[in-house]
Parts: structure tokens; sequence; C-alpha cells
């Protein structure tokens, strides 16, 4: 056994018989593999889980392993059958396969129960008969084919979780089961990855090496272990080249940081004791700390680009191991928090995590990287107040072409969030969620932005007021990462812009600008913001049937337009908070009316202000609060370029803000 010590061992099992809530809910995950007949396909016909989602509700769909041919949407309880539902079905059982089988053989480990390790060992045999003949298959954007699966990501999740399970049970399995799981399963299946693994940084390549490197260390292959950790696109170089100057993964969304970082760590908990583990690597000490800089009020996790609900729900568990091995107040101050809210009887923390944890506490301040570079900015406030500004860089495949976007909360409300995505096989991730329209920021011609840099030119607090500015220049020259991507913005709406968002933060309320110059002239800039609640002040207008047929505005209702020949007010009341946006007019076309939120079966108030002309200055306050409006007045002037904005707030007070 690699995994694990003799020592350790002994370990898990004592600290098993201390643990007994964690060893039930494991015995309860497992129960039904266990318990039912093994059920695996004999032909290579397994599909992508995310199209396992309802098309109208954009939710996951029911999953019955009793039932091959019905699959329920809990929301609306539509049943659906055929494809590509009926395959996807098998994919899922695989998912399900691997993981029990894993899960079986650390509950035979520590309990000495061997009827578990025996039905882990009796799946990985009936797979053993059929995968060198699965078909190659798998059209998924993106995405390799895969054999047990339908993309190579898939079959190195399979192959990996089999692998780490074969290390657990070989001393139990009979010679004939090693020979059948190695030779028709395990090495067969690293030979498949090495001939489909991609020379680009990405999490899916990560996931791919990891697989490759673990079995070559259970079967003394050096040269997978060489090619998947130490050549170039293996381990090491995705570790760093992957990850950015500001320590956040290179795609820029929470939930690829985490899930690349799961299988960095697969890995590194497999290779801990031979000489081929690099936990000790800064990175990795890096990317884990990023978090407690992020986190939402409540303990959230922000929504950045492709991560969606279920990304992130098991993410933090990953703490267990980092700070058993890397150790750190931040990652310690996190684990604390999450027991706050979860009892500690997860499998991380019983089989990776420290036995003890310390009782630790974190400061929250505001965030900015540098001035000059591309990042995110984080502002906090009193009444759970916190801004994110987005000025990072283009991601690759799951960027959501939303540079200088803005993601807003408040007294425990989601008041203008970003909405990440759903699953990708959902109709509503690539003709909604993904696209420029649907995010708070400014779009050309209705058109996604194309790939650029978001820069922080500014951070300065004067006066109480923390001042924010940043840009993206679609002239300045670009290099696009190292990841492949396919091309779903329009290069030429942007080549000639320039965007610059100005930020005012106060203790009650933000003011911001937003600056477009260098639009052709006949096309539309559109300034989208996006607020939670119901719409209680908004000017009278003209209602318009049809919005626009272009995506996302297409998924638009219930617009109203007005001509903002002077200032525009409008507020929406969720539950007992109300947010009033103080907009500056200067003759654009103000829409206001309702679009998906996520997920896409209950709406979210959408705001967009349009101008023509190659040029457009927005100007706002926005405010939230329970009770009295914190603004009584907004007023905006111009004069010669600059902009300020005078605010009377609610105590009589005034201030100047100059942007």
């Amino acid at each position: 056994m690699i995994q694990f010590t003799q020592a350790e061992v002994r370990h898990l099992q004592e600290k098993g018989k201390l643990w007994p809530e964690s060893i039930e809910r494991l015995r309860q995950q497992v129960s039904e593999v266990m318990e039912e007949p093994i059920l695996v396909p004999k032909k290579g016909i397994a599909n992508w889980a995310l199209y396992y989602y309802c098309p109208k509700c954009s939710v996951f769909l029911e999953f019955d392993r009793k039932d091959q041919y019905r699959h329920k949407c809990p929301a609306c309880g539509q049943e659906f059958s055929g494809e590509p539902y009926d395959s996807t079905w098998w994919g899922l059982i695989n998912s399900q396969n691997y993981i029990s089988s894993f899960h079986m053989a650390l509950f035979y480990l520590v309990t000495g129960e061997e009827s578990y390790g025996k039905k882990a060992i009796s799946i990985m045999t009936e797979y053993s008969k059929y995968y060198k003949d699965y078909e190659v298959h798998g059209d998924i954007p993106y995405n390799g084919p895969g054999k047990s699966g339908a993309q190579t990501l898939d079959e190195a999740n399979f192959l990996r979780s089999f692998a780490m399970t074969y290390d657990l049970l070989s001393d139990i399995m009979t010679e004939e089961e090693r020979a059948s799981i190695r030779d028709g399963m395990l090495l067969p299946g690293a030979e498949f990855l090495i001939g489909h693994r991609h020379n680009q940084l990405h999490n899916h390549e990560v996931i791919i090496n990891s697989a490759i490197a673990v079995i070559g260390l259970i079967f003394d292959v050096d040269s997978y272990v060489k090619f998947a950790v130490y050549e170039p696109y293996g381990l090491l170089y995705q570790l760093e080249h992957g990850m950015l100057k500001n320590h956040m993964w290179f795609e820029g969304a929470f939930g690829y940081h985490f899930y690349a970082l799961t299988s960095f760590f697969a890995y590194e908990k497999f290779a801990l004791h031979t000489p081929h583990s690099h936990i000790s690597h800064p990175n990795y000490k890096a990317m884990m700390e990023l978090l407690a800089d992020y986190l939402e009020p409540g303990f959230g996790i922000p929504m950045l680009n492709d991560t969606n609900y279920g990304h992130t729900s098991s993410s933090l568990h990953l703490y267990e191991f980092a700070y058993r091995e890397i150790g750190g107040d931040k990652l310690l101050y996190i684990l604390n928090e999450l027991y706050k809210k979860e009892k500690r009887d997860n499998l991380e923390a019983f089989i990776y995590g420290a036995d003890e944890l310390k009782e630790c506490s974190y400061s929250f301040k505001n965030y900015h990287v540098e001035e000059g570079l591309y990042g995110n900015t984080i502002l906090r406030g009193a009444d759970n107040r916190y801004l994110l500004f987005k000025h990072d860089s283009y991601g690759g495949e799951h960027d959501h072409y939303d540079r200088l976007g803005i993601s807003y909360l408040a007294y425990g409300k989601r008041i203008s969030p970003d909405l990440g995505t759903t699953g990708y096989g959902a109709f509503m991730h690539y003709n909604f969620y993904k696209n420029t329209g649907s995010h708070n920021t400014v779009t050309i011609g209705e058109e996604n932005q194309a790939p650029a840099n978001g820069i922080l030119k500014r951070y300065e607090e004067l006066d109480g007021v923390v001042y924010v500015e940043a840009e993206a220049d679609w002239t300045a020259p670009y290099e696009m990462p190292d990841s492949f991507t396919i091309v779903q913005w329009k290069e030429e709406n942007y080549r000639s812009v320039k965007m610059t968002r100005k930020i005012a933060w106060t203790d009650d309320y933000f003011a911001e600008i937003f600056i477009v110059k260098g639009a052709a002239p006949n096309l539309s800039i559109d300034w989208v913001m996006h607020v939670s609640g119901e719409t209680v002040l908004a000017p009278e207008g003209q209602p318009v049937d049809v919005f626009s047929e272009k995506k996302p505005y297409k998924q638009l209702h219930s617009m109203v337009q007005t001509k903002a020949d002077s200032q525009i007010v409008t507020a929406y009341k969720d539950g007992d908070v109300t947010t009033h946006i103080f907009g500056f007019g200067f003759g654009q076309t103000v829409f206001n009316g309702r679009g998906p939120d996520n997920p896409s079966v209950s709406d979210i108030n959408y705001r967009i202000e349009r101008s023509f002309g190659g040029e457009a200055v927005f100007a706002h306050v926005i405010t939230s609060g329970d009770g009295e409006c914190k603004v009584k007045a907004v007023s905006f002037e111009e004069s010669d370029g600059s902009m300020s904005i005078h605010v009377t707030e609610a105590n009589g007070e005034e201030r100047k803000i100059f942007l």
C-alpha cells in the first residue's frame, strides 16, 4: 500500500472508535451500492453528467439507480426519457460505482469488515471484463473523448478512483483479481489517458495527470510518473503556470480553483510518502489562503465565472488535508468557520484531517491586487455590505466575458449578484448565464466582450471614502492564455474600445461611473445591472414587446423603456431591504424589466441603460437599507471632462465625490 503507512492505518482504526458518527455516515454513503446488485455497463455508452438537467428549470434531475428510463425534474415535476438522459444515467452509475468503491475500501481499512472490500473488488473486476472493448466516444465541447465516460476528464476520475481503491485492497485480492484489474482496466486506461492529454493549462489536464501518476506509482511505471508529474504540462507545470500572480487559478472561477486543487491533492494524498510528493510547494498554500480574502458575509464563496452552486458545496473540506500538511491561520480559520455550520464528521476530516483544530480568528479587510495588475477588488462595510469588483484576466473556457463587472451584497441579501451558471449541458448555460449581458457590466452591440485584461489603476482611501478605478483596454496588446478556447465573442465590436469603471465606496452607499470610448457609433452601449426583489419605484414608460432576439437578452421580458433626459431613480424591495439606484440622465434609453435568476425558475430585475454614438458615461449612486433610505438626494455635475456627484445623506450631511 502506498497511500498510508502501517502507523497511519492503526491510527485511523483507533480514530474510528472515537468518531463513530463518521464511520456510520460512511456506511450510509455506500449502502446503496453495497446492498444492490452490481450494475456495470457492458459497452462504452455512458454520457456526460451535465446533460442531466431540466432544460426548462436548469436544475439537476432526480437520479434513481433503480430506474434507467425515467428522469424527473424536482422543480417542475416533468419526467424525461430517451437521450441524452438514458445514457447520462449510465454516467452517473459509473460515478456512483467508483466513488462508492473507494469509500468501501476505506471502510474496510478502518473497520476490518472485509465484505466491503470484497464488494469493491467485485465491481472493479466486473469493469475489467469490458473496459478494453469500451467504445471511444463523446463530443462534449472543450473535452477529449472517453471510454467509460464521454470525456477524458470522466475517464481520469474513473481510473484514479479505482486505482486508489486497488492500492488499498491489493493485499486481499487474489493474483487473478490483481492481474485482471491491472491488465484489463488500469494500465490500458493510463495509456488511453496519455494519448488524450492535451498540452494546455487546464483543470482537465490536472485531473488526467493525477490519474496517470497514481497508476504509475502503483505499478512502478517510471515513464508514467515522469510524463504526468515532471514533463511540460504535467502536474508541476500546471501548478507553477496555472496559478496567476494574484494566486487565483487562471480559469478565474472558485469552482475550478478548487476543482484543480482537488486533483492536485488527490495526487499528493497518494504520493505523500514517496519522493514524488510536492505538498510543500508554496503555490498550494497561496491558492488555499486566497479564499479568506474573498469570503462573502455569511461564509459564502463568490460565484465567479463558471461556478455553480454544486461546484463549491464540498470544496471547503479540502482544507482538512491542506491544513494538516501545510498549516497556517487562514486555513485554520476557514475550518473553524465551516464547523460552525456543520458537524465535523465528513470523510476528509476523518481520513485526512488533524485530530484537533485550535480556535482561530481572522480580521476581514478590503482586498485588492497591486495597482497595474489584473485581479479583483473586495470592498467591505457595515450591515454585511460587500462589493466584488472584477478586473481580472480572461480565463479561457470557463470565463464569462464580464470584465469590470460587480457583485453586490448587503444585509444578508444578494442584492446584485454574479449569477454564476448552471449545468453545462443545460440550455441556459450558453444561452444566458455565460454571456456579458447577464452580468453587471457593459456590453457593446449586444455581443460578448472579447478577451482582455482588467487592470487596477487606482486604490486609495481619502476622508472615509475608498476610491477604486480599473480599466479594460481592448486596444492594448493581449496574449491569450495557454488553453484551448472556442470563440464565443465578437472581436470587431471591442477591438477599438476602452472601458473604465470608477467606484467610490462609503459606509452607506457607493457611487460609480462607467466610461466607454471607441465603440462604433452604430453599436449600442449597454450598462447592465440586475437587482433582487420586487420593483417598488420605477419611471413610467413604453412597454417593449420583444427586447432582443440575441442571447442572453432574448430571455428578458416585461421590459419598459424610458428616455433619461434627467435623473432616473429606481427602487427594489427584497424582504425588509430596499435598494435605490440614482442614475445620471444624459439622454440614454433606460429599460427596466425581468429576467432569469439562478436557478431560472425564478426571476430577478434587470436595468439596462442604452446609448449610441461611440462614447458614453454612465453614473450612479446605489444604496441599500432596512429602513429609511440612506440617501435623500443626488445630483450629477459634468465639467471639463470630469464628474462630481453631490450626495445628500439621510442625516442631512452632504458629500461631494469627484470621479
